[in-house]
């Protein structure tokens, strides 16, 4: 796909999530991530990490994690 706006999206979610951006991501600009995050209705949380770009590090992976086994009721 040449473009995909997450715009067009994101306010069909219904399902809870966690969203994780870089502030410095210049793939994906964190005002394209606030725009989209802005218009989710379900239930949802922020990771955003100041000094990363397009990528993960491995604390944003140990909270999404530790996210995703609470909601599936198996958290440690």
């Amino acid at each position: 796909m040449r473009y995909y706006d997450t715009d067009n999206f994101a306010r069909l979610l219904t399902v809870p999530g966690i969203y994780a951006w870089g502030y410095n991501d210049v793939t994906v600009p964190p005002t394209s991530s606030y725009a989209a995050y802005n218009l989710i209705t379900a239930p949802k949380q922020a990771l955003i990490v100041v000094a990363t770009g397009h990528f993960r590090v491995p604390s944003q992976t140990k909270q999404m994690d530790a996210w995703l086994l609470e909601k599936l009721g198996v958290a440690r």
